[in-house]
């Protein structure tokens, strides 16, 4: 009777461990066959990832992406060196990236024009008299014809956008130093000049006034002296 109790003990446990594989694996499968709950986690991942991958595919806004054919006299000559006697001067200018190529040629032509105008600022500064600033203006149609003596368009990469700029080298030989000096001398010249006058004037002005004074008084004194000198009746 025992051993026939333990055979049936150990036939009932086998059992129960085969149908409990059974539903586990049975489970296993309905998860493996059931297409939804796959696609119902593929479908939590996918914007995450998407997401991820696109912030990685797309560069900052801020990055500049400059072409290998871009000119290196762009950034040589951005901060000019001063000349020795004889030497042209060099400052290069660019209009930085822009949204069409017309905006960047009129953005480059503004900065040339005002990089000469600080030049010119700077040379003033050395003399004795501060020259006001909206007084060193420069002739555009002087600075495209004779100081541009090279010019650069292409496009840049900002972000994920084409952008477009411009850029000039400009070259102020000796003689155009001297031209610039001048004009300033000129115009210092004209200031004393006008200064002068100013006082002059003043001063004609004054001796004028004193003048017809002394003639005023002298009628009014006249009379007084011509009643005191008739006798009296």
């Amino acid at each position: 009777m025992k051993s026939s109790s333990k055979w049936i003990a150990v036939v009932v446990a086998a059992v129960m461990s085969v149908a409990s594989s059974g539903l586990v694996s049975m489970a296993d499968d309905r998860k493996t066959d059931d297409p939804t709950s796959v696609d119902q986690a593929s479908d939590m991942e996918s914007p995450a990832v998407a997401e991820q991958s696109s912030a990685l595919s797309v560069p900052p806004l801020d990055q500049v992406d400059y072409p290998l054919d871009r000119p290196n006299w762009i950034e040589e000559h951005r901060i000019p060196s001063p000349p020795s006697n004889g030497e042209d001067l060099l400052i290069s200018v660019s209009s930085g990236p822009t949204a069409s190529p017309e905006v960047a040629t009129e953005m480059m032509e503004v900065m040339a024009r005002g990089a000469v105008e600080n030049y010119l600022e700077q040379m003033a500064h050395d003399g004795p008299e501060i020259i006001p600033a909206e007084q060193l203006q420069v002739d555009m149609d002087w600075v495209r014809d004779e100081l541009i003596s090279r010019r650069y368009d292409g496009t840049v990469g900002s972000g994920d956008e084409v952008r477009y700029e411009s850029a000039c080298l400009l070259r102020i030989s000796e003689a155009e130093q001297r031209q610039l000096a001048e004009s300033i001398q000129n115009y210092r010249l004209r200031g004393r000049l006008s200064t002068i006058g100013a006082i002059v004037l003043i001063g004609f002005a004054g001796l004028l006034g004193g003048s017809v004074g002394l003639g005023w008084l002298a009628s009014r004194q006249q009379p007084n002296t011509t009643a005191a000198s008739r006798p009296s009746i």
